[in-house]
């Protein structure tokens, strides 16, 4: 017997040859269900704009940690930004699942920065960005010299 479920649910699209795109996140679980909404300008990787809405939730006054989310608009995707995210939308004023759930379309993103590649760089200028910026961060993208 199940007693608990969670699905994340991210899609990310672009209309513009990769420069902006939309992400669509939606968290649900036994007790929640947050959307979450970002667009990101991919020149210099900052959010633009951010909207969503926490659609269930266990309490009466969860429903004002929403407010936060317009806190997100403006936050560079880079480095420290998961500390950027939880003190935005998470910690005492905030909601661990809507930060949970930014942070997950960050990392989609990221996943997505790759495919959107193909729209304008060629297999060999995308396998060296793809290393040396993956470089130390797995086995397979572990630093030479470190075997």
């Amino acid at each position: 017997m199940y007693v608990f479920n969670r699905s994340i649910n991210i899609n990310i699209q672009s209309e513009d040859e990769g420069e902006s795109v939309i992400v669509n996140g939606v968290f649900m679980d036994s007790y929640h269900e947050v959307s979450l909404t970002l667009w990101v300008d991919m020149r210099d990787f900052a959010i633009t704009a951010a909207e969503g809405e926490l659609r269930r939730y266990p309490h009466p006054d969860c429903i004002v940690t929403g407010n936060r989310i317009k806190n997100l608009v403006g936050l560079k995707l880079a480095r420290g930004v998961r500390k950027k995210i939880t003190e935005a939308v998470g910690t005492d004023a905030g909601c661990t699942h809507l930060a949970d759930l930014a942070l997950e379309c960050v990392k989609a993103l990221i996943q997505a920065k790759y495919s959107l590649m193909h729209l304008t760089l060629s297999e060999e200028e995308i396998q060296k960005q793809t290393e040396a910026y993956l470089r130390g961060s797995c086995y397979r993208f572990r630093a030479l010299g470190n075997e």
